[in-house]
Formats: C-alpha cells, sequence, structure tokens
C-alpha cells in the first residue's frame, strides 16, 4: 500500500480564541477525509498552550520538515510563526495548498520582507523597501510621483475651487493613478491587479456593487 502523503496545517494562533484550535482541527479533518496524512500542530502536547514559545516552534519546525506539503489558514501572512513555517516550506520545496478550500496554490505565496525580516524596525524595514527591488519596479519617487501627480491633477481639478472638497469617489480614481504611473514605468502584474480592485471599489462607491 503506498504511504500516505503528509500535510502540515499552518495559521495564526496568538491572539485568536481558543488559540485557533477549532479551525486547525477543522482544516485537519477535511485533509484526513481528502486521503492525506496530517501533522496538525495544535495537536502537539497534548493542546498545552502554557509551554515557552521556542518548545512549540522546535516541535513545529521538526513536524514540517517531515512533510510533502504545507496548507495556509486565513491570516496566515500575519503570523510570525506561520510566515517562518511558509518560508521554510519554500525552501523545502513544500506543496502549497489553501487551508480553508484545500485548492493547490499555482506557486508558493510571496513571503514579504517584512514577514521573513519580523525582528527589523520599522525604518530599517522602509528603508529597504524603498530600495532594491522595489526602487526598480517603480522607478524614482520624483518620477513615479510626477507621473501620478499630472494623472491626479485632471482628476481632482473641478475639486480645486474654494467651495469644493475630495469625495470618496475621487480616491479610487486617486489609486488607480498611482497604480498606473508605475506600470508605466515597468509592467508588473501586482498594479493591473490593485487596478482592477480599486476599479471596483469604485463602482462599489458609486452603488454599482
Amino acid at each position: 500500500m503506498a504511504q500516505l502523503r503528509r500535510i502540515y496545517i499552518s495559521g495564526p494562533m496568538t491572539g485568536h480564541e481558543d488559540h485557533n484550535f477549532p479551525a486547525f482541527h477543522a482544516a485537519a479533518q477535511r485533509f484526513r477525509e481528502a486521503g492525506w496524512d496530517v501533522a496538525n500542530p495544535a495537536e502537539n502536547f497534548g493542546g498545552r498552550t502554557d509551554l515557552p514559545r521556542e518548545a512549540y516552534l522546535r516541535a513545529d519546525m521538526a513536524m514540517l520538515a517531515q512533510c510533502d506539503a504545507i496548507a495556509l489558514l486565513p491570516g496566515w501572512e500575519r503570523s510570525r510563526g506561520a510566515t517562518l513555517e511558509a518560508v521554510l516550506a519554500r525552501e523545502l520545496g513544500l506543496q502549497f495548498l489553501d487551508g480553508w478550500s484545500g485548492m493547490q496554490m499555482e506557486e508558493p505565496p510571496r513571503i514579504s520582507y517584512a514577514a521573513e525580516h519580523g525582528t527589523a524596525s520599522i525604518l530599517d524595514t522602509a528603508r529597504k523597501v524603498t530600495s532594491g527591488d522595489r526602487r526598480e519596479d517603480y522607478g524614482d519617487p520624483s518620477d513615479d510621483f510626477e507621473r501620478a501627480a499630472l494623472m491626479w491633477t485632471g482628476i481632482l481639478h473641478p475639486k480645486l475651487a474654494a467651495d469644493q472638497r475630495i469625495t470618496a469617489s475621487d480616491v479610487p480614481l486617486c489609486m488607480i493613478a498611482i497604480k498606473l504611473a508605475r506600470e508605466v514605468h515597468s509592467h508588473k502584474r501586482d498594479n493591473l491587479v490593485d487596478i482592477a480592485g480599486y476599479a471596483r471599489t469604485a463602482a462599489m462607491v458609486a452603488g454599482d456593487e
């Protein structure tokens, strides 16, 4: 008989009611019913929650290293522990699945700089974010903002009179302008996704959705 493939359940715990264990147990049940051998960290230490953080971390990392896949529960990207697990899973070449739907992710999720370097100060993180790849993606800030400013001038020109004010419907248009300015500099899929997202919010503000 072929050995079952093993999957690790990852997600946020700290700050959640009952440490988010119900979500972990529900996901574990779904994956077991789907034929997986499940590694559920919420079952470690008999469900105890009073041990030092490093005890859980050591056990979780050892468990993850024995798995073939990782399932990410909603909110994983805001959890230091879960983002660390996602980084390790990516380095180990594990398969990524959505912990709620069970659907495979086409590629490992993007791990943000802040998630991988959560101990860095806000200023250090901001300095790195505005340099390197981000600078290449968007160009020099003066050029990036100048392009956006030209579009904002056209969008907001009717509102520059003394008796006018900026409204909620103007904001998504201005945000679209920023994304357009960046797309003009260099194509990036995220720009187009954001443009579509802001267009939908504009429709929601207008009452069309």
